[in-house]
């Protein structure tokens, strides 16, 4: 059995051997670590926000009735709680929970130039559940099926161009957890190290072997335990430069208590001990609020309420300490909430959503408007503007310096900057990428007024006569005159509503004039045709004397 096959056959996969335990001890398994010559000391923190964040109640489209009477007629963030920002035209706000923390929070960061907001950020064909949705943006591959493998991260795979080079003194990643993310598997090996405590984590890869250990190449096995023996020569290594930086960087800014935010603390600590690392991930979870989220005062309310306090400190902390320049961070949930709340006083997975960079080096700006506005390309869920791998491709190009062929063999393909400019101040416009993702012109919202397929949108666009009417022995003709495509099915029902019978079954008409006999049910009175064209209904009076 070769080291590949090793890694990807093995019964419990990165549990085995990209996080194999030693005593207390997390091993993450990495090869591509080492700082390139051609490498700038840009630093990535990206921040995930598990369990999929309602983006509509986060930057909140304040001024729309719809949100209040249709959308949210329970969970709305009140128009006099919500924090107008940007242009007012926009007619957007801030959920309140985002001015907590140092200097007013995340609204603090937009006034002084420091915060992006995206909004309708999602990817083509959407998939709703938790965990194929998270391995969709950490792959950085959008799938053409459920069934389609995906085996490695965006960020796995570009530092794998560094997987045969000497060992580094700093890692490249740092994931701040203790579960390996499929966001740093590399093609045979993983580029991040799970880090929680850098003082036991340094006394823990004492005790891990330091020197390679010779089996012979007849041993049983010899292949995978030299792969074993190599993730502990690693972690002994980069446990000393970690505990080395932790012992010499310090913090300036106050940090609320909180797991959030002792993750940034920790983060901003690193970055000045002098670590090289690349790139830092930190995470917050219980955004699946489908039932409880609340309003004001409620579950999301208090997730972002640390949000805002732990990247506002981080933010501010960096910058005391002289390296804010250097520094960009994303927030990253694997999908957005469904513009209806439900029954349960919550919101369900949904589809595009809303991200923020912040730093020095982000664009101040608001890009794409609210996400509520966005048109639902179904029944339930929104269409999306912007696709997700375009903010990777930005990071990769403009943020690490790397090539435009590098990051496309990375994504598999090149991607729309966000509004032609991207959200970085250094990123240069490009004519040789493609055009932004195409939102649809049709709203399929069942409810939204614009829906001409929508049965609470009764509209002259369709006619259907009834004659002779009154008809004497209940035979009539019924006019059609259809200006679209549609399944037509024609049911009678009495004053009172009660179904009568089916007087036509479903049945495919192409756009034109139709004229169908017909004949009534039961006795005299008002009869009453109920139509379904597609998802919309017509009702047509009928008198049989």
């Amino acid at each position: 059995m070769d080291r590949r096959s090793f890694i990807k056959n093995t019964s419990v996969g990165l549990g085995a051997v990209g996080q194999l335990k030693m005593g207390k001890m997390n091993v993450s398994a990495f090869d591509s670590l080492y700082q390139a010559a051609e490498e700038n000391d840009n630093i990535l923190v990206i921040v995930q926000l598990f369990g999929g964040n309602d983006g509509i109640n986060t930057i909140i489209p304040h001024e729309w009735p719809d949100y209040y009477d249709r959308f949210r007629p329970r969970l709305h963030i009140p128009s006099e709680a919500s924090i107008g920002f940007a242009d007012p035209k926009l007619g957007i706000a801030m959920h309140p929970s985002l001015t907590n923390g140092v200097n007013e929070g995340m609204l603090g960061l937009y006034k002084r130039n420091k915060l992006s907001v995206i909004q309708g950020v999602g990817y083509q064909n959407p998939n709703l559940s938790h965990f194929r949705s998270t391995d969709i943006w950490f792959s950085g591959i959008v799938p053409y099926n459920d069934g389609q493998s995906l085996p490695t991260g965006w960020l796995g795979r570009y530092f794998d161009q560094y997987q045969n080079k000497e060992l580094p003194d700093s890692p490249y990643c740092i994931h701040v957890g203790e579960s390996p993310l499929l966001l740093f598997q590399g093609e045979n090996k993983e580029s991040a190290i799970l880090l929680e405590d850098p003082a036991e984590l340094y006394e823990q890869g004492k005790s891990v072997e330091s020197d390679k250990i010779d089996l012979g190449e007849q041993s049983l096995f010899s292949d995978e335990f030299d792969y074993i023996n190599d993730v502990g020569i690693r972690i002994n290594h980069f446990s000393e430069s970690i505990k080395t930086a932790f012992d010499k960087g310090k913090n300036i800014e106050n940090y609320q208590e909180d797991n959030l935010s002792n993750q940034m603390k920790l983060v901003a600590r690193l970055i000045n001990g002098g670590l090289k690392t690349k790139v830092y991930s930190v995470s917050l979870g219980g955004f699946d609020t489908h039932s409880g989220q609340g309003a004001l005062g409620g579950v999301h309310s208090q997730l972002l309420y640390q949000l805002s306090a732990a990247i506002s400190s981080f933010q501010s902390d960096i910058e005391k300490l002289g390296h804010s320049k250097n520094v960009v961070g994303i927030t990253v949930s694997e999908f957005g909430r469904r513009p209806y709340e439900n029954a349960s006083a919550g919101t369900d997975h949904g589809t595009a959503n809303v991200m923020f960079a912040f730093g020095d080096e982000v664009r101040p700006e608001v890009f794409g408007s609210n996400v509520a506005f966005l048109p639902f390309f179904d029944a339930e869920n929104l269409a999306f503007r912007y696709d997700f791998r375009s903010i990777y491709q930005e990071i990769m190009r403009t943020w690490f310096g790397a090539s435009s062929f590098l990051s496309e063999q990375v994504l598999g393909g090149k991607f729309a900057l966000i509004d032609k400019k991207g959200f970085l101040k250094s990123t240069e416009e490009d004519a040789s990428l493609p055009a932004e993702p195409v939102v649809p012109e049709i709203n399929q919202d069942p409810k939204s007024p614009n829906n001409p397929y929508s049965p609470y949108s009764v509209t002259e666009q369709d006619k259907f006569t009834a004659f002779p009417n009154p008809t004497p022995d209940g035979k009539f003709v019924l006019s059609m005159i259809l200006y679209i495509e549609v399944d037509i099915q024609i049911q009678q029902v009495d004053f009172k509503g009660r179904e009568l019978g089916t007087l036509m079954k479903r049945k495919s008409y192409r756009p034109g004039s139709y004229f169908i006999p017909m004949e009534l049910k039961g006795g005299s009175g008002l009869h009453i045709l109920h139509i379904s064209a597609g998802h919309r209904n017509h009702y047509v009076k009928v008198i049989k004397v």
